[in-house]
């Protein structure tokens, strides 16, 4: 279900939903979708519609994704910020044609219930490599090397930066935020940094990344599926920038660094966030803010 006040973007956003071949109904307005919208909906609506009514996202379906408004540029900063503050799993940010590539990838993981892996955003035949921790004390060492790499393929120095802080802040994340017991309790989160661990079991931490000239993806994965993604998102509303405090405020400062950030989580199994940078564009040429996507996958992939 599409709903949106423009004629044109009403026409850009049935093809590309179309493509997933599945049925798609276009409306104008709220009223509208409310009166079609049941658990199994994906609703694709206008963000600055959707601002319009706070409560839209309490209505039952399978998904609730708030895209750009007038004329499909990129979203206004104060848009995305409201609609992360009231709870909406999928924001995009990003103009066409990356509006193209992003909803196709996001309303595929929710047909197919298939949420995990990088791969699903890059083009076949992209290669993707990986990186073992298996000590804490490996995450400097763990970024280097990622950053290097990321140069070494061509890519400008600038996005060697912007991948040392990305990657930092997601392997602190699941390193030292991501551990629970049985309470809840994040153990792990006032562990000194410099303090050996063996990252084994549960502990186990996996780094990977690939790049299709389009985009670079980054991809880090706990064992533990304990992530709060709706406070995640809260904290990015909040600030716009990285707060200080516990259970990967780091996170925030991720997200400030790329062009679409991911969450996909299995409760009490794992985590995986993933952040994709877009290489073709000028930062400029893109939104303010990045997109935001919190994924759950109940059943095994």
């Amino acid at each position: 279900m599409v709903a949106h006040p423009e004629r044109k973007a009403q026409r850009a956003l049935q093809r590309l939903v179309g493509a997933t071949l599945c049925p798609v109904e276009v409306v104008a307005d709220v009223e509208s979708l409310l009166a079609t919208v049941d658990p199994s909906t994906i609703a694709v609506v206008d963000a600055q519609l959707a601002r319009t009514r706070p409560d839209l996202r309490q209505h039952p379906a399978r998904a609730w994704i708030a895209v750009p408004g007038e004329g499909l540029a990129p979203a206004d900063a104060a848009v995305t910020s409201a609609m992360l503050d009231a709870g909406w799993d999928h924001v995009v940010a990003q103009p066409v044609p990356l509006l193209t590539e992003e909803l196709l990838a996001t309303v595929q993981k929710l047909i197919r219930g298939d949420t995990f892996g990088l791969e699903k955003y890059m083009v076949w035949g992209a290669e993707v490599r990986s990186y073992t921790l298996d000590d804490a004390r490996d995450r400097d060492a763990a970024v280097a090397e990622l950053a290097k790499d990321v140069v070494a393929v061509g890519l400008p120095d600038r996005i060697g930066s912007l991948v040392s802080v990305i990657a930092d802040e997601l392997i602190a994340n699941a390193i030292y935020a991501a551990p629970i017991d049985e309470s809840g309790t994040h153990v792990r989160a006032h562990e000194p940094r410099d303090q050996a661990r063996a990252l084994q079991g549960r502990d186990a931490v996996t780094v990977r990344w690939a790049t299709d000239a389009r985009y670079l993806a980054i991809e880090v994965r706990d064992q533990w599926g304990s992530i709060d993604a709706p406070a995640i998102a809260r904290r990015i509303a909040a600030t716009g920038k990285p707060a200080a405090g516990d259970g990967g405020m780091g996170l925030p400062l991720a997200y400030a660094c790329c062009n679409q950030f991911v969450i996909d989580c299995q409760p009490g199994v794992r985590t995986e966030v993933i952040t994709l940078l877009d290489v073709r564009y000028k930062p400029t040429e893109l939104g303010r803010f990045a997109s935001f996507h919190a994924f759950t996958q109940r059943e095994p992939a």
